[in-house]
């Protein structure tokens, strides 16, 4: 009788190292699945990102461009403020050149 107990409890022990196995191999498929879609949704990411600058880029060229061509004061003064913004960048670097 004891011989029988211990071999059911080796089955039973046995059955649920195989369920901790199979779970184990479907997490490590899901971990693999979820690593995949985060590393394409990051390099998404990093092109969206890049897109978002370079049209950031346009708009204000652009809003430069408009500062020109605009008869108004206020367009006037702002395309001032973005020459004096462009001349102290310019100014910045030559002080880090010379250094």
């Amino acid at each position: 009788m004891v011989e029988a107990e211990h071999r059911a409890q080796l089955e039973k022990l046995s059955s649920n190292v195989d369920m901790v196995v199979s779970y184990c191999n479907s997490l490590i498929e899901i971990n693999a699945r979820l690593t995949k879609e985060n590393e394409n949704l990051n390099n998404e990411l990093n092109i969206k990102k890049e897109r978002l600058i370079e049209i950031e880029k346009r708009y204000n060229d652009l809003k430069l461009a408009q500062a020109f061509s605009s008869p108004s004061l206020e367009g006037n003064r702002e395309a001032k403020q973005k020459i004096n913004k462009i001349i102290r960048e310019i100014e910045n670097c030559i002080t880090l050149l010379k250094k």
